[in-house]
């Protein structure tokens, strides 16, 4: 049997936790899956956990790079080794339920014009409460409805975890390396070629990132003064000049209000007032913009 899918695995400094997330993996009920672990130059133990789950298991293999690429980078690397028809990533400290491989699978093969499925997705945070991802919505509808509502509302982006059609993922992959708003150019690229399902089961666990270190991610990863105050400035221009989207008007609403959103999310960290107050003029005097989609042109 041709082998359909492929996980890659970035990891970084996993140790504790990369075993577990590839177990995950190996128990899908869904058995014809190849496990490519990418081993961003960790420091810690993870390159002898990633050589132990490699040496015991024939489905898995093992990557470490020289030098640390960076998360974005480290990402690209294993979804261009991947040759299989399907693709997905995770996470070295999530984990996934045993059908969700076999789910989402089913559904991308029961229809051509999906490129991306995936399934309701639960976050646990650092204190160990829980709560339900507000971004895995499904996009059905056509390809600048679609455009604009994901632009509106990516929200947690879990839907970069669900699996993929390679060959898509690979053509909206950002080809030049910035760290923030990389996955949503990347799953706003793919809405060029088709659209995203939701399965709406819980069958994938992620472990939530503090909106803090995205703060801190920003300040200091942006290329310059412009970046750090529009943070979305460096996916605004793979979508426009290097991915083409189409620039209808509510697509561009969409993406002028995603770009506004972070500036003030950022400024707001250091100047509340200013955040405040762009805040009340953006809700209520410009963009009422719908964040789900809805009949619209094509």
């Amino acid at each position: 049997m041709t082998i359909q899918v492929t996980v890659g695995v970035p990891a970084y400094n996993g140790a504790a936790t990369l075993r577990r997330a590839v177990e995950s993996i190996l128990r899908q009920t869904h058995k014809d899956c190849l496990i490519h672990i990418s081993d961003d130059g960790s420091t810690d133990g993870t390159r002898a956990v990633g050589l132990a789950l490699a040496a015991a298991h024939v489905p898995v293999s093992y990557t470490r790079q020289e030098t640390n690429l960076g998360p974005s980078p480290n990402f690209r690397f294993l979804l261009r080794q991947a040759s299989t028809p399907y693709f997905m990533w995770l996470a070295q400290d999530d984990t996934l339920e045993p059908t969700y491989v076999e789910r989402m699978l089913a559904v991308l093969e029961s229809d051509p014009g999906l490129v991306t499925c995936v399934s309701r997705v639960r976050f646990v945070r650092p204190d160990g409460s829980t709560r339900l991802a507000g971004g895995t919505y499904p996009l059905q509808a056509d390809r600048v409805t679609n455009l604009a509502a994901y632009l509106s509302g990516p929200d947690d982006n879990a839907r970069q975890y669900g699996l993929h059609r390679t060959e898509v993922l690979q053509k909206a992959f950002p080809t030049s390396d910035f760290l923030i708003g990389y996955d949503w150019a990347l799953m706003a690229g793919t809405l060029l070629y088709g659209r995203h399902a939701e399965v709406p089961d819980v069958l994938m666990v992620r472990e939530e990132t503090p909106l803090q270190d995205y703060m801190v991610m920003i300040r200091h990863h942006a290329r310059g003064w412009l970046e750090r105050v529009l943070p979305m400035l460096p996916m605004s221009r793979d979508l426009i000049f290097r991915q083409k989207i189409p620039l209808r008007l509510p697509v561009l609403k969409a993406l002028l209000h995603v770009n506004l959103s972070m500036h003030f999310l950022y400024v707001g960290s250091r100047c509340p007032g200013y955040a405040r107050v762009g805040r009340f003029l953006q809700r209520h005097l410009l963009w009422r913009l719908q964040t789900r989609p809805a009949k619209g042109e094509s």
